[in-house]
């Protein structure tokens, strides 16, 4: 199941939307389920995560979503490579309400038993929201809060760049601009523990302040549980908020999915 929110009211001023995102995440962190991973397990080799998501209504509510997610990671002692790839496609009485296809991956290389340098690359496409393609790429450094086995706590901060081309054109600094380049910070959080031997939780915060306008910042938030059925497969249930205080116009500031699914393990 899923549901997606596009005409949910702002939740904050331009002015107070890094205050609102933190405050989200905090009371989903404290309260939530999150996103499922792939088995932590730093042998070298690359282990994966396959989860769907499809929910159907006829009669008098006529509507279908799907959501498609993979998560791939390779861990080793001294650094781990992670990829996750989502699509999620919901029609209301045959009008798209949502169309988004996400690609992210990043590098993590130990410089001490703590400290890490971190490169990341993201692509996104999300048509209803009006976004034709946003490519960026992020470097700095960040830190084991907690690493032992199969589980993680990181905390990381760095650069981002980011190239953002328009399904329509729109009104970027006082101009109307098909699409527009943009600097900031990536400010982040991550981790994966075990609450039992069948159900493992994920979250994944990410705050990506622009450095052209103070007043400019996206925040994304992932949560999901993962309960065991059987070795592989596995029954998930999560939560994704994606908020930006400077939506296209006659968008809101903020997106929310509830997805149910079943995810398939591949070690």
């Amino acid at each position: 199941m899923s549901f997606s929110n596009r005409q949910s009211a702002p939740i904050a001023t331009p002015r107070l939307a890094p205050l609102a995102g933190l405050l989200i995440a905090t009371l989903l962190l404290s309260a939530g389920p999150a996103r499922a991973q792939a088995t932590l397990k730093p042998d070298g080799q690359w282990r994966h995560l396959l989860t769907a998501g499809l929910n159907l209504n006829s009669g008098n509510t006529r509507s279908e979503s799907l959501t498609l997610d993979s998560d791939s990671v390779r861990a080793r002692d001294h650094d781990k490579w992670s990829a996750n790839a989502q699509v999620f496609h919901s029609r209301n009485a045959g009008n798209t309400t949502a169309e988004r296809a996400r690609l992210t991956t990043q590098y993590n290389g130990d410089l001490s038993t703590q400290v890490f340098a971190f490169v990341q690359g993201a692509g996104l496409v999300d048509r209803p929201a009006n976004i034709g393609r946003r490519l960026s790429a992020s470097t700095g450094l960040g830190l084991h809060l907690m690493k032992r086995d199969r589980e993680f706590w990181d905390a990381w901060a760095g650069l981002s760049l980011a190239r953002q081309r328009y399904v329509r054109a729109t009104l970027v600094d006082g101009q109307l601009r098909q699409g527009f380049n943009d600097a900031g910070l990536v400010l982040a959080q991550e981790s994966s523990l075990r609450l039992s031997q069948s159900t493992s939780w994920k979250q994944k915060l990410v705050l990506l302040p622009s450095a052209r306008d103070s007043k400019r910042m996206r925040s994304d938030f992932d949560t999901q549980l993962t309960v065991a059925i059987s070795e592989r497969l596995n029954l998930s249930t999560g939560l994704s908020l994606r908020h930006t205080s400077h939506p296209a116009p006659g968008l809101k500031r903020l997106d929310a999915a509830f997805v149910t699914g079943l995810s398939l393990r591949i070690d």
